[in-house]
């Protein structure tokens, strides 16, 4: 039913019969769900409402970096990366209903029901675009950081240094949704503040840029 979001517009009405009452959470405007570095135990699947998901970056002066909304799967993504521990705060924005499950629980059944995994990846899918898209169209992270945090991935992905990017300048920015004059000052702000320097018109990422950007972009998940 969650992943089908076959359930009412009211989730309560639809599941409090169904499943024991601990695992319904029901938040209000501004309660907290998960704490950044918290251990994590639990997926949370949002049933309805809206949420904010924030860093604490200490270089930036707002710290959203996505939102939420139904059907959104919270703590896949950290388990998918086998990452311990939650990543971000995660605060309501409204009146917010969730369904959790230990992923211990979630994990187990995945790898056991093909028809649920196979509904799990197409959730997924969608989430994992729909974030995408609000990271490039910087509507919640700056065009700046959210090239350096791509170069930051694609530096960790290759862990060969010094890294040389494959993509043209063009490709860049059409990948990242930036305007090409812009990406080059970005590029070059990058370059003046040791992130990054220029070879035969190449971005290279030494192991001294790349320690620099895992500083600023290690504890970011998009």
């Amino acid at each position: 039913m969650i992943l089908d979001q076959t359930y009412s517009k009211n989730p309560l009405d639809s599941f409090q019969t169904l499943v024991p009452t601990s695992q319904l959470i029901v938040l209000n405007k501004n309660d907290i769900l998960i704490n950044q570095h918290d251990p994590l135990k639990d997926m949370y699947f949002l049933l309805s409402g809206h949420m904010s998901v924030l860093n604490q970056i200490d270089w930036s002066d707002d710290n959203i970096v996505d939102s939420l909304e139904p059907l959104d799967i919270i703590g896949f993504i950290e388990y998918l990366n086998n990452i311990e521990t939650y990543t971000s705060y995660v605060v309501a924005d409204t009146k917010c209903v969730l369904y959790r499950m230990p992923i211990k629980d979630f994990a187990k059944l995945i790898q056991t029901n093909a028809s649920l995994c196979y509904k799990t990846l197409l959730v997924f899918a969608k989430i994992t675009e729909s974030n995408m898209n609000r990271a490039e169209i910087h509507s919640l992270f700056h065009a700046k950081d959210v090239l350096g945090h791509f170069l930051y991935l694609q530096a960790e992905k290759s862990s060969n240094f010094p890294f040389i990017c494959p993509m043209t300048r063009s490709m860049l920015s059409d990948k990242l949704h930036i305007n090409l004059r812009t990406l080059y000052r970005y590029i070059d702000f990058m370059k003046e503040n040791g992130f990054l320097c220029l070879k035969n018109g190449k971005i290279m990422i030494t192991k001294e840029h790349f320690a620099n950007l895992k500083e600023r972009y290690g504890n970011i998940v998009l």
